[in-house]
């Protein structure tokens, strides 16, 4: 063997070496880098979050002073209310706003409404229900922004802490809601009947979110807070509450200040172990950013060595490699500054063309000089288009936009053309110049990130199913069912395809239920059964926000798949065609599969049993047109169980 050809194949396994380990340490690096990236991001996330929960209690506190303020005619509770004021607006203004967080508060416009309200308070212009009200809208706000930042935590046991919370937080906005209206109440000594039935919600909601978190709080957070509910002022607060609904004349004998100053411990001591809660936050995101940067710095001194080594073996090939890049570099700057480009008579015919133009059309510059420039129009733009071009080079503007052209040999291309046309010292056209960038590979691409993007929201879909331990067929059977239906009842070709590609995402809210109600094998107890069921408005709550039509189509049937057309489903209650056609549609198809589909507390039903349940569902549970169309082209159904079966999942 020749010293040459061996000393080729060194050089071969030596590069075949050397991009191997290259790959390597890019790829360990990067991974090492995107996890440092994402406990940076938690705890950002959990700043912002913390921020939102400091400004929500202190709103509270402002509220119920606010509220006996404007309750006792302006005669008390100022100096308290300027104290928090003043309190609060210094965190105000201590909170740096995170530019590069999405999440953060938004603390201008918070500090807008905020000053609006003061100032109205000041002027004793609003009663004290209807500041109670505007101060809870309020909070209200900021409430919903903690359960959007909640939502987008990644870091599971990060998550359930933060749900938890969640309802540890609502305790407390139960708890400021009675305070304020209970100030409200004595400080006037009368018993006002909007002020009783807002009390009267505050405790409903107390009692409810109270057993929502003894149920999701971990055992230590759970026994934090029963010992918090047995303490004196906790105690007095809640059975001044209970005795004041059953009998409203004793607040004739209850102190206002008393009472404010006593129930202001008991929120106090709710916000102590809401303080704790941070804590735990706090612990787990530092020893997530100590891993991360522990495991970084390795993995640096990892790559240091690797590419020392790789500097040693491979010097003369890092050269040949460094030339072969700027070459290469060179030609895609000589790419990047060719354009395609023709000139035209004002009236479309081709005076010049460059080589580009004759390269990607396909003709010879002596086949193109004198013809006119609808040789390379693609019979597939509409006349509007070209419309629209004659249009703006009549008005002597340029036009830019996409267009479709034909190829000598019948194949198409894609350009972005900008056409302007060149006037002469008269202002008249003398000629029309057409520069243009080929783009047909990025169509291309375009239309398979079209479907990749349908791909990505099966997937996302899948989340929910398989979190309760349901295959991924599922998801896909429900999109077919839904397309053929909503194909059947005549619904528009873009609805069809947004209730398609929206409909796998049905029970995305799913991600928002614990592990625990959301697996459980046997039945749902009544207060697992209430959890279950407000994974519809979880979903909704995701998707609601969006201007997407796609995304506004998830958010529709996320809200409304487990309503019944005789007004007897959830989470509204909602009748007829009062439910939106996404949501009737995907109420068949979800339930079609889910009976034929074995499940962890459940057998699959027999074809048959579905259809005498369909039936006597129909005009119940479904919508009669839906289930008519259903049997009328139920081979469509079967071949699509078929083609999606569980077996083959």
């Amino acid at each position: 063997m020749r010293t040459s050809t061996i000393s080729q194949r060194l050089k071969l396994l030596i590069s075949i070496f050397f991009v191997a380990m290259t790959i390597a340490a890019i790829t360990i690096g990067n991974h090492l880098l995107i996890q440092l990236q994402r406990a940076q991001h938690l705890q950002s996330q959990i700043s912002a979050i913390r921020q939102t929960a400091d400004i929500i209690h202190n709103l509270q506190v402002e509220r119920g002073l606010s509220s006996g303020f404007l309750g006792s005619g302006g005669k008390r509770f100022m100096p308290e209310l300027s104290k928090q004021r003043r309190s609060l607006s210094h965190k105000l203004i201590e909170i740096v706003p995170d530019g590069k967080n999405p999440d953060s508060l938004s603390i201008e416009m918070l500090t807008t409404k905020l000053q609006q309200l003061r100032d109205r308070v000041d002027r004793q212009e609003p009663s004290a229900v209807q500041a109670f009200d505007a101060y809870t809208r309020l909070i209200n706000s900021i409430r919903a922004d903690y359960v959007r930042q909640v939502m987008i935590v990644h870091h599971i046991t990060m998550r359930n802490h933060l749900q938890a919370y969640g309802n540890l937080m609502a305790i407390k906005e139960a708890m400021g809601q009675m305070r304020g209206a209970m100030t409200a109440v004595t400080a006037k000594q009368n018993i006002d009947q909007t002020l009783y039935l807002r009390i009267a919600h505050a405790k409903a909601e107390f009692d409810i979110v109270q057993e929502r978190f003894r149920i999701m709080a971990i055992p230590q957070k759970r026994d934090a807070y029963n010992s918090l509910a047995i303490k004196p002022e906790f105690l007095y607060t809640i059975q001044t509450v209970g005795d004041f609904l059953s009998r409203p004349d004793s607040v004739r004998h209850i102190n206002p200040s008393q009472w404010f100053h006593t129930s202001t411990i008991a929120i106090e001591s709710v916000y102590a172990l809401e303080k704790i809660y941070f804590q735990t936050f706090d612990t787990i995101v530092t020893q997530e950013v100590q891993e991360s940067k522990r495991a970084l710095i390795y993995g640096i001194l990892l790559l240091f060595g690797l590419f020392i080594i790789l500097l040693l073996l491979g010097q003369k090939i890092t050269q040949s490699i460094e030339k072969t890049v700027k070459l290469l570099d060179e030609y895609k700057h000589a790419v990047d500054r060719s354009s395609i480009v023709s000139k035209t008579t004002p009236k479309g015919v081709i005076t010049y063309v460059n080589e580009p133009f004759c390269t990607i059309s396909g003709y010879t510059r002596e086949e193109l000089i004198g013809q006119n420039h609808n040789i390379v129009r693609h019979p597939d733009m509409s006349q509007e288009i070209f419309a629209s071009i004659w249009e703006s080079i009549g008005n002597k503007r340029p036009w830019n936009g996409i267009l479709k052209n034909r190829k000598k040999d019948g194949s198409s291309y894609w350009v972005n053309a900008t056409i302007n046309p060149i006037l002469d010292n008269n202002d008249d056209i003398e000629e029309i110049i057409a520069i243009r960038n080929d783009i047909t590979q990025t169509i291309h691409l375009h239309e398979e990130l079209e479907k990749t993007q349908q791909d990505m929201i099966i997937r996302i879909g899948e989340i929910g199913e398989t979190r309760s331990r349901e295959t991924g067929y599922h998801v896909r059977r429900v999109a077919e069912y839904s397309r053929i239906l909503a194909t059947k009842y005549g619904l528009k070709i873009n609805d069809i395809r947004n209730l398609t590609n929206a409909s796998p995402m049905h029970d995305i809210g799913k991600i928002g239920i614990p592990d625990a109600i959301l697996q459980k094998a046997g039945p749902l107890e009544p207060e697992e059964w209430t959890i279950m069921r407000t994974h519809s408005e979880i979903g909704y709550n995701f998707f609601k926000e969006s201007d997407s039509p796609l995304l506004q189509a998830a958010a529709i049937i996320t809200y409304e798949h487990h309503e019944k057309y005789d007004g007897s489903g959830y989470p509204r209650g909602l009748k007829g065609e009062d439910i939106h056609i996404f949501g009737r549609i995907t109420a068949v198809a979800d339930v079609f599969d889910a009976l034929g589909s074995e499940r962890c507390y459940k057998k699959a039903w027999p074809n048959e049993e579905i259809y005498e349940y369909f039936q006597k569902e129909r005009g119940k549970h479904f919508d009669p047109v839906l289930i008519d169309l259903f049997f009328k082209h139920l081979g469509e159904f079967l071949a699509i169980q078929s083609r999606y079966s569980e077996i083959e999942a």
